[in-house]
């Protein structure tokens, strides 16, 4: 019998990528996040800030802005935040975005024709001692790196950015009930960085879902990882992230390539070997997984939980 299985996900990859260059860059919504409205005029910030300070309404980003050591910035829900080109948000002080379910907070390109890499992204320092980033959409970024344990990202949607959605280096930051998608990567973990990545999707990201290097040792539980156009989690250079209880679904190469832990795991329909085709090996080596560390109790079944969590959707 002659299986169609690769042709079929050949054309189902050649058909996402066609609708992707006929819709062009969108901007990724979240409830209903809103826009610049009305007759208020946009206030122009740049430059550090010398006291603590609160934006609302609508903000345009001129020069890059620092937030240095012991001066908080509070950014309320239903702020549009809009960068001019290669501008960046400089973290070293304390940082609360506090969207809210239908009033996210906008980080976006101050660009009428937004493209992916408009503007720098956020840098957060391991001099923050106090980060927390809830229902907050940004988009068109180049990439967000964290260097902090105090990162928390809760219910936000991050999405093309032209490098990376989210790096953390050396540091132990916890992301919960996010979506990261058409990045270049979704997510990096890099320089022994040991984050907590739980019930997240991460998809269509155009090469790998999650990438782990230089001996990062993330915890990734609950999650799904799927329709990737690289692996759903590569590993290199000594790094063994901790892989529990994911639905590793559709990716285009291998579900886990390189190493880690896998634990209680769905995987399904990746590296073209079929859609339905269900990977249940305990071997270090399966149809979809390569040169893992150990397979222990492999699902037959989806993992219901695996994603964001359905109560707390948006």
């Amino acid at each position: 019998m002659v299986k169609y299985y690769p042709v079929i996900i050949l054309i189902a990859l050649a058909l996402f990528v066609l609708v992707s260059m006929q819709m062009g860059c969108q901007p990724i919504e979240i409830g209903e996040p809103g826009a610049m409205t009305g007759n208020t005029a946009p206030v122009e910030k740049s430059g550090e800030l010398t006291k603590d300070e609160t934006w609302t309404g609508n903000i345009i980003v001129k020069d890059d802005i620092l937030v240095p050591e012991d001066i908080t910035l509070i950014i309320t829900d239903g702020t549009t935040i809009k960068f001019e080109k290669d501008k960046k948000l400089l973290v070293d002080g304390n940082l609360y975005v506090e969207g809210q379910p239908n009033r996210a907070v906008i980080m976006t390109s101050a660009e009428s024709e937004p493209e992916p890499g408009d503007w720098g992204g956020i840098l957060i320092s391991d001099l923050s001692l106090d980060t927390r980033i809830e229902y907050c959409v940004i988009d068109f970024h180049t990439l967000i790196v964290c260097q902090s344990d105090s990162l928390r990202l809760n219910r936000c949607i991050i999405g093309q950015a032209s490098q990376v959605g989210l790096v953390f280096k050396a540091c132990s930051p916890t992301i919960e009930d996010n979506k990261i998608t058409k990045n270049g990567i979704g997510i990096l973990c890099d320089d022994s960085a040991s984050p907590n990545i739980n019930y997240n999707v991460i998809t269509a990201n155009l090469r790998d879902g999650i990438e782990c290097k230089r001996s990062s040792f993330a915890k990734i539980s609950h999650n799904l990882i799927s329709n990737n156009l690289g692996n759903g989690i590569s590993c290199y250079s000594g790094s063994s992230p901790e892989i529990n209880q994911n639905n590793i679904m559709y990716n285009s190469d291998w579900a886990v390539y390189g190493g880690g832990k896998l634990n209680r795991n769905f995987i399904q329909g990746n590296k073209e070997r079929g859609m339905d085709v269900i990977d249940t090996g305990e071997s270090m080596n399966g149809d979809q997984y390569y040169n893992v560390e150990s397979v222990d109790s492999p699902r037959s079944s989806r993992i219901e939980e695996a994603g964001v969590r359905r109560e707390e959707r948006w």
